[in-house]
């Protein structure tokens, strides 16, 4: 709670700030005044949820000063304290809405039941304010943003029959690039299944940053859970009436307030949908129970798709493709590693060819990237066509053939971002391999860290700036990817035994 004192008497002023703290190391005192005209000004400014104010005080009394404060329709609580009992001045506070009046001087055990008053009665307000609707009940759990109190519970049981702290199962309908057209016809779907029981209600929310439906079931009948009606009924009605994609995910939660959590577990597994035959009803207990196998890479089929990639014969090609697909869904394997598999099949096609056009490269990377993060197979196969689209634009390869394609790949991102700042988890992270195999593998096959690899590219920079033109040292600086220049010239040294001036006399 957010209070501020006026009151003219310092001692009383500053023993208030310090017995607030006691009573409620919460409360927060965001203002003192010493008259009701700064005390106006003040408030005006700050908004608290609170006033302490004594009514004789110089320039503008107490009441005078809330009076000012309604007509501009700043609206705070209002804890009155004086010396004086005058029926006129009780009166008036009665006329200002004020209910809390305490007198001087005053009983600790007073000031903090007033005080647990007002904390009920901003509460009470917050709530009212929030409207207790069903929507932005559910949309608060959704978010994590509800925070609720006993008198919300309350509330919530005696005018919707539940509280957040109950129980409840969620159905997740994700559309993928069809929600747009098919949200409607989805929603209505899952009103008719809610209009036609009795045995749980229901609240169907609309989720467009993931592109799917979330229907809550929550005051359901007896605890039941509606699992199996869902997956044997729901589940197919809603796979007969709407157009591919449409995956399912269940997840029961032990409270409302848990959802937030669980959807970004659900929404995780939808990746299982790679390993799940058409219709299936996604959820935990299933997933925990299947036999995962870990997948055998197919070594043979990427030669052969190698062999059809430099022949041209781009129907093999895709036959390899069909090939690799039916591979990984022979047997249930995890789905991170279906998708690795695929990247690392893609990427000794491209490793294959000589090296990328700059824009291809970029264009790579996105698919790849799409890719890792698909959770249906025409997700992945649409990327494969579009990687297969881009596969035969090639430049001469100009890396020695002892390096291997992944340290001839990461050199060639080097020479070309080295002015950009490039660093070594950048690099991973575009050639999808950790930074420690890349680091090890870098040293091992060039000799050098990738660090002093890149050093050695700006080095290389800088003498050739240096020589071919009349820049300073903070252009130069700037060209070859250092932001300090004193630092470019340090580093300058170290390598050259000369700084970048000296470097320059001696050359020309």
């Amino acid at each position: 709670m957010r209070i501020v004192i006026v009151e003219d008497e310092a001692a009383i002023r500053e023993g208030m700030v310090k017995l607030l703290h006691q009573i409620n190391p919460q409360y927060e005192v965001v203002g003192k005044a010493v008259d009701g005209q700064s005390g106006y000004e003040l408030i005006r400014s700050v908004r608290p949820d609170l006033i302490i104010v004594d009514i004789r005080m110089p320039d503008m009394n107490g009441l005078a000063m809330i009076r000012k404060l309604q007509e501009e329709q700043v609206r705070c609580k209002v804890l009155v304290i004086s010396a004086y009992s005058e029926f006129e001045y009780a009166r008036e506070a009665i006329e200002l809405g004020i209910i809390n009046y305490l007198l001087k001087p005053l009983k600790i055990s007073e000031l903090k039941k007033a005080l647990d008053k007002v904390d009920q009665e901003i509460r009470r307000d917050q709530h009212k304010e929030y409207g207790f609707s069903l929507e932005n009940i559910f949309m608060g759990c959704i978010n994590g943003q509800l925070k609720p109190d006993a008198y919300f519970h309350e509330q919530t049981r005696e005018k919707y029959g539940f509280t957040v702290q109950e129980p409840a199962e969620l159905f997740m309908v994700w559309l993928g690039n069809g929600y747009e057209a098919q949200k409607e016809t989805a929603k209505g779907l899952l009103e008719h299944v809610a209009d036609h029981t009795v045995k749980f209600a229901a609240n169907i929310r609309e989720l467009k940053g993931w592109e799917m439906l979330l229907m809550i079931l929550y005051r359901q009948s007896g605890g039941e859970s509606q699992l199996t009606y869902f997956e044997k009924s729901v589940v197919p009605m809603l796979c007969d009436n709407l157009k591919k994609p449409v995956v399912c995910v269940w997840r029961r939660i032990e409270q409302l307030l848990d959802m937030s959590r669980v959807l970004q577990e659900m929404r995780k597994d939808l990746e299982w949908n790679l390993c799940s035959p058409d219709r299936t009803l996604i959820y935990r207990e299933a997933i925990q129970k299947q036999q995962i196998v870990p997948i055998k890479y197919p070594l043979e089929l990427e030669d052969r798709a190698k062999r059809a990639l430099r022949e041209k014969n781009w129907e093999e090609l895709v036959l390899c493709y069909e090939r690799l697909y039916e591979y990984l869904v022979q047997e249930t394997h995890l789905p991170s590693q279906i998708k690795e598999s695929l990247i690392r099949f893609n990427w000794s096609l491209v490793s294959s060819q000589k090296e990328k056009k700059e824009e291809s490269e970029l264009h790579i990377q996105k698919i790849l990237q799409r890719i890792a993060s698909a959770d249906t197979w025409s997700q992945i196969k649409q990327g494969m066509v579009e990687f297969m689209g881009i596969l035969d634009y090639s430049e001469p390869k100009l890396e020695e053939p002892s390096v291997s394609d992944l340290i001839h790949r990461a050199k060639v991102l080097i020479r070309k971002y080295y002015n950009q700042g490039i660093t070594l988890e950048e690099t991973a992270r575009k050639l999808f391999v950790s930074e420690e195999y890349l680091s090890a593998q870098f040293k091992k096959e060039t000799g050098n860290t990738f660090t002093e690899t890149v050093r050695k590219y700006r080095i290389k920079k800088v003498k050739e700036l240096l020589v071919e033109t009349h820049l300073k040292m903070n252009q130069i600086a700037e060209l070859a990817g250092y932001s300090d220049p004193k630092y470019m010239s340090r580093v300058f040294k170290e390598e050259v035994g000369m700084l970048p001036t000296e470097y320059r006399k001696e050359v020309q």
